[in-house]
């Protein structure tokens, strides 16, 4: 009986060793605790020096990733292009130049680059003018034929063409400082007066500013900036609220309508800060054929673009990164610059990394890759497998590693810890956020963890509430995943 009992003891350890499932993957509650709400999870934490499931909930179940997808894109876009690549915007010019004159159009070929930004552009002007020219007396003309006319797609349900927040903003071939306004409020210094309300860093044309605040002795700011569009060709800004004399400056964002508008008129403001002047209107067009070369903008790399798409779930990058990918490649992965950029194509390419890359088979449901489409199904194996993928690849990890927020320092995760857990967790996590309110609660964590006995884990944590039901809130998801991740790395 009791060799018969060593027997039964030492095949159960053997079982037990060699099941992909660890022992702890049974008991949901060792690290979550319960939620009261109906609600769903998947989850895996591997251990990433030799592919160990160190613990999983549900791990095969699809569920809404919300901005964990940017992790697919961030990861796709890397691998297709590398982390020192750089798009090139090349701006043209029709007609005669002589020393100083351009005598015709300024023409801008969008170039689908998703981090234009002001450092860029005074650059390019400065540039301009060391050049010698000092005037354009023709138009500028926005070639935006590299993108379909798409500016939002389908995904984008629960927002209107007004929409002016500035994570909804429009996408184009070309678009500056994320297609978005920065709008520059500043107490005026004497109470009772209105605030300084300016657009940073200088004044656009045709852009009207309603400035309804006034500056208050003290309080906290109550400042609201609300973009109105009465058409596509036009748009104001109307300021509401108060600020104190002694709080500091204060940035608000806002999504642009007209892309093709407003993209011009920022070219035209830092080229007048230059005194360069272009006498013309700001307009769509296509690149003539005859139109000589004037300027290559080179923008900054694919490390730092990524960076930007996931530090703070930049949706505006991801949207132009899928349809970018789907101009430059076609699903086979092979380049062909003559392709447009569509989410269509895009999401293509995304499947394409994902089954011929990763090596990812059963079912997933890619539609839009920033997350935002409750469409969108993923488990915590696949991205799991994206994680432990990318971890595998020393050309491209450490700029990917870089790019994931990080518990207590920055983007996302910056204030997400407290009290003993941001003790714990503080340059020890990093991952990606993922949320979305409707119609269900959808929380989510991915990255990676330095665990003092297990190394380098990935993890993924894919949480959702069920429809027509009480479900837990976006908080009581993020309170539990902090308390696990808390736990595994103490208790594991």
């Amino acid at each position: 009986m009791m060799h018969l009992l060593i027997n039964f003891t030492v095949l159960t350890l053997i079982v037990g060793i060699f099941s992909p499932v660890s022992a702890f993957a049974a008991k949901s509650n060792d690290i979550f605790y319960d939620l009261k709400s109906p609600h769903e999870q998947s989850v895996q934490f591997v251990r990433l020096s030799d592919g160990k499931v160190l613990y999983e909930i549900s791990a095969d179940r699809l569920l809404i990733p919300a901005s964990v997808t940017k992790v697919v894109t961030a990861a796709a876009a890397l691998t297709r292009w590398g982390p020192n690549h750089t798009f090139k915007t090349r701006f043209f010019y029709n007609g005669r130049r002589d020393e100083q004159t351009i005598h015709g159009d300024l023409i801008v070929v969008g170039n689908g680059d998703p981090f234009l930004v002001n450092e860029l552009l005074w650059q390019w002007a400065a540039d301009l003018r060391n050049m010698g020219i000092r005037s354009i007396t023709g138009d500028i003309i926005i070639d935006n034929s590299l993108f379909d006319a798409e500016v939002r797609d389908d995904s984008r349900r629960f927002s209107v063409k007004s929409s002016s927040h500035a994570y909804d903003a429009p996408v184009s071939a070309f678009g500056l400082n994320f297609n978005t306004f920065a709008v520059a409020v500043a107490a005026s210094g004497r109470p009772g007066s209105k605030a300084m309300i300016n657009i940073d860093p200088y004044p656009l044309k045709s852009l009207d500013i309603q400035n309804r605040t006034n500056t208050a002795r003290s309080g906290k700011p109550t400042i609201q900036v609300s973009r109105v569009s009465p058409n596509d060709d036009s748009s104001a800004l109307v300021a509401r609220g108060a600020i104190a004399v002694d709080q500091p400056i204060m940035k608000v964002y806002r999504s642009v309508r007209n892309t093709t508008k407003i993209s011009g008129e920022i070219l035209r403001s830092f080229l007048n800060r230059h005194d360069i002047t272009v006498k013309g209107q700001v307009r769509n067009g296509h690149k003539p054929t005859q139109a000589k070369l004037l300027y290559t903008l080179e923008g900054y790399n694919m490390a730092r673009i990524v960076a930007g798409l996931n530090k703070f779930s930049n949706n505006y990058i991801g949207d132009m990164l899928v349809k970018r990918l789907g101009a430059a490649f076609p699903a086979s992965g092979t380049a062909d610059a003559s392709g447009q950029g569509t989410m269509e194509n895009g999401v293509q390419v995304l499947k394409a990394f994902m089954q011929k890359d990763v090596g990812i088979l059963d079912p997933f449901t890619l539609i839009n890759g920033s997350g935002l489409d409750h469409d969108n199904r993923f488990n915590a194996t696949q991205i799991v497998k994206v994680l432990t993928f990318m971890h595998k690849r020393f050309d491209l990890f450490p700029e990917f590693l870089v790019s994931l927020p990080t518990a207590g320092l920055d983007g996302t995760l910056a204030k997400r810890f407290n009290g003993n857990q941001a003790k714990s967790l503080d340059g020890m996590v990093r991952a990606k956020t993922g949320t979305l309110t409707e119609p269900v609660a959808a929380s989510s964590l991915a990255g990676y963890l330095h665990h003092p006995k297990h190394g380098l884990v990935a993890f993924a944590i894919l949480e959702n509430g069920l429809k027509n039901k009480a479900h837990p809130t976006v908080a009581d998801f993020r309170d539990r995943q902090d308390d696990a991740l808390y736990k595994f790395l103490n208790q594991f």
